[in-house]
């Protein structure tokens, strides 16, 4: 009885990791196309297409639509523990979705205008780097849950490893960015910007700490 109750939980929560492994796929398509527009904006002084707005407009949906019946199958699960822990993840995922929509629309507000050049240039370049490989290894300690704690954990370590590099990069940006004479809307949108992937960087950091409670009760 005992064992098979056991495999019930363990069938129940990787069923919901699955689906959060999609809403995390979503996450990091639409934070790439993020990422994608800043280095052709960077590297070739390109405007923002219309095309990838339209289409991380199209992810946020998807991630609704994903999150939706996530929360409609975790309202079912009356016998999974975790079930609050694995909701937050759900609505810092949708964080993530969200915040780069709103990021990718600041972006291109300012990419025609002006283009950064010389050491602001190279640490907005690095500061998209680190959050790439923030939300990428966000994905990789959800899919890790049901199948390597160890491993989930480390993933958690290494988003909040990067998430402080973040943080300094972040202030030295945006301090560089006030001794600029650029236009004034042009400098508010974009410091909008950083500080929306500054805050997107946040929540994959409380995320990290969600997978690490996760993990104790996994383990137990």
């Amino acid at each position: 009885m005992v064992l098979d109750n056991n495999r019930y939980i363990s069938s129940e929560l990787a069923q919901i990791t699955q689906m959060l492994e999609e809403h995390f796929r979503v996450a990091l398509s639409a934070n790439k196309i993020v990422r994608s527009a800043i280095v052709d904006w960077l590297q070739e002084g390109k405007n923002v297409d219309s095309k990838q707005l339209e289409k991380i407009t199209e992810l946020e949906e998807k991630g609704d639509s994903i999150k939706l019946a996530i929360l409609d199958q975790l309202s079912k699960a009356n016998t999974l523990m975790q079930r609050e822990d694995l909701l937050r993840l759900v609505n810092y995922n949708d964080k993530l979705i969200d915040g780069a929509e709103i990021a990718c629309y600041h972006l291109a507000a300012v990419a025609g205008p002006w283009n950064p050049t010389g050491d602001l240039k190279s640490k907005i370049a690095k500061f998209i780097e680190l959050f790439n490989d923030q939300i990428t290894h966000q994905r990789e300690a959800v899919r890790f849950l049901h199948i390597n704690i160890e491993e989930s954990i480390k993933k958690a370590d290494e988003i909040c490893r990067l998430e402080k590099q973040m943080d300094i990069l972040q202030r030295e940006i945006v301090s560089h960015l006030y001794s600029l004479e650029i236009d004034l809307a042009v400098l508010l949108r974009f410091r909008d910007f950083i500080n929306m992937i500054e805050e997107i960087s946040n929540f994959s950091e409380d995320a990290a700490n969600t997978i690490r409670g996760l993990s104790l009760t996994l383990n137990t």
